[in-house]
């Protein structure tokens, strides 16, 4: 028999984020014309100029378990037969193929195991990752130079920027379930032998013995002389009402008794 130890699970794989390196310019002083007499004028100002953007990032959370105690039947309760003295089977002598049993109740065998149940699968929580910024003051024109022109170059900054290529990803990974085997004993089938309700030995009157003799003469059979004996003919003419009545023979079972009118 097979029992399940372990349930199944799934399980999260994350691939994180990929981003890509660059390199970004960003002018930080704005060309312009100037003169010999009269310089130009700036005024500063300050620009926040993004470097990496927001992202998200997936951190798994494990899987609570908790062991629990559980019985598995090993073996069945069952009912044996044992041989005992009754029914009044002794009568019979050796010309009987009948013997009387007794039950006796054989209590069902069982282990405790311990099992590792799944109480919260595995899953993920996703974190923001703030963007990254970074502040540059830049110089702008406030008032052009005068007189002689001179051209003046852009100033220009480069720095290292990451560029989001791909966001992270989750992929499910199922865990089959656990299980251990254990042997069962099972029984099938059923006993052979017809059992019946009898009348003990001990029970067994002369005048019980008298009106079941009495019975069957009255039903044409011969159960020899009515003296409150169970004989042969007594044995044999019982055997032969069982038989043709399609009922359990071989012994004074309670059965016949209550056919033959005998008992309630």
């Amino acid at each position: 028999m097979t029992v399940k130890v372990r349930d199944s699970e799934v399980r999260l794989d994350v691939t994180p984020a990929e981003f890509s390196r660059g390199f970004k310019q960003v002018v930080t002083k704005e060309g312009t014309k100037t003169f010999r007499v009269e310089p130009a004028t700036y005024k500063e100002i300050e620009e926040r100029v993004l470097v990496k953007p927001e992202t998200t990032r997936l951190v798994v959370e494990p899987a609570q378990y908790e062991e629990v105690q559980e019985e598995v039947v090993l073996e069945q309760a069952r009912t044996e037969l044992e041989p005992c003295r009754t029914s009044g089977a002794a009568a019979y002598g050796a010309s009987s193929a009948v013997f009387g049993f007794c039950a006796k109740e054989i209590p069902a065998r069982t282990k405790t195991i311990t099992v590792t149940r799944l109480v919260k699968p595995e899953t993920t929580r996703t974190e923001v990752i703030p963007a990254e910024y970074k502040t540059v003051t830049r110089k702008v024109v406030d008032k052009p130079a005068e007189v002689v022109p001179v051209e003046l170059d852009d100033e220009i900054e480069t720095f290292e920027v990451a560029e989001l290529v791909e966001a992270a990803q989750t992929r499910e990974r199922e865990i089959p379930a656990e299980t251990m085997d254990v042997n069962v004993k099972r029984y099938e089938g059923r006993p052979r032998i017809v059992a019946r309700q009898a009348v003990c030995d001990q029970d067994l009157t002369r005048d019980m013995v008298r009106e079941i003799q009495k019975t069957l003469a009255g039903l044409g059979y011969r159960p020899g002389e009515i003296d409150g004996l169970p004989g042969p003919k007594t044995i044999d003419a019982l055997s032969q009402y069982q038989i043709e009545n399609g009922l359990a023979s071989g012994a004074i079972t309670i059965e016949t008794m209550k056919h033959l009118g005998l008992m309630d």
